[in-house]
């Protein structure tokens, strides 16, 4: 449903894009989603859309309340990644922000982070720092690492430093400022894949896999007013395999990629279809080249699982 707009203004948007739109993941009251419209409509003058349920919303309400914002309606729940995907496809602008009614923006240096993705080496995703009820900075910032044949990354608290841009693995809860052209083009989520962690892994190190980055900065920060702490779910989930089978099915030694399969999470189908026949010839380096050559700062501190 998308806002009301004169039929000029609507067809003049056709032939220039929006630099930047943010979507909102309904995923808890509907207090805090009626919160996080005022908050982003007052503050934010940028296309504004939120991705939610039939079962969550009264239209007529919502849609009265709020007519210059577009509502993505979902009929049934579907995994983040499949939100966000839909996101992307609607909102024809450059950058798309993805955040949560359960959560606060509370930094957005809009020139420094525009500024990044302008560079030419620009990230695919800048993720942002999160803060805790309790004001503390949540470690957030994921590095690879193997845990007998699983990849189990690990996880620091980033930086003090107002300028550092760290490297991270892949955007915890899928929130953070999205290059939309690249996003689409690395092919988006995998919506095969049903459990958030490796749904948001595996986009985050094709990413790496494929030459692009991620990284956390301090211009770019959200804090959850009733979650002192984020806990994921890292267990085995349906498509998990298709994960691995793309994480790790490359090695790439003397400058070649050379196929080994990662036993027991083969999937077959997506060895044959994607991994050899499109990924073989793109991939830049390995994901054990990638842990081998991960950088930290000085003074980060693993923390515990």
């Amino acid at each position: 449903m998308h806002q009301r707009q004169d039929v000029g203004v609507r067809i003049s948007s056709l032939y220039r894009q929006q630099q930047l739109a943010i979507g909102i993941l309904d995923l808890s009251t509907k207090e805090d989603l009626v919160e996080s419209l005022k908050w982003y409509t007052a503050n934010m003058s940028t296309p504004i859309y939120v991705i939610t349920l039939q079962s969550r919303i009264d239209e007529e309400d919502l849609t009265d309340s709020y007519p210059d914002v577009n509502f993505i309606i979902f009929k049934m729940p579907a995994t983040t990644g499949e939100y966000v995907n839909a996101f992307a496809d609607e909102c024809y602008a450059t950058y798309f922000l993805v955040v949560r009614t359960d959560s606060s923006l509370i930094a957005f240096e809009g020139e420094k982070l525009m500024a990044a993705m302008a560079e030419k080496n620009h990230p695919a995703i800048i993720t942002p720092v999160m803060i805790s009820s309790s004001c503390e900075v949540m470690p957030t910032l994921r590095a690879p690492y193997i845990n007998g044949r699983q990849v189990d990354p690990m996880s620091f608290t980033p930086s003090i430093d107002e300028d550092a841009e760290e490297p991270n693995l892949y955007p915890v809860m899928e929130l953070g400022l999205y290059d939309r052209a690249l996003f689409q083009r690395l092919r988006s989520y995998d919506t095969l894949i049903s459990g958030e962690f490796y749904q948001a892994m595996d986009f985050g190190v094709r990413c790496f896999l494929l030459g692009y980055r991620i990284f956390t900065t301090r211009s770019l920060a959200i804090q959850f007013p009733k979650r002192l702490s984020i806990i994921e779910d890292r267990s085995l989930c349906d498509g998990a395999d298709r994960f691995y089978t793309k994480a790790m099915s490359i090695r790439r030694i003397a400058g070649k990629n050379v196929i080994e399969k990662w036993k027991p999470y083969v999937d077959k189908e997506v060895l044959n279809d994607e991994v050899k026949k499109k990924q073989m010839l793109l991939q830049k380096t390995d994901f054990f080249t990638l842990m081998k050559n991960w950088r930290t700062s000085d003074s980060a501190e693993p923390e515990e699982q």
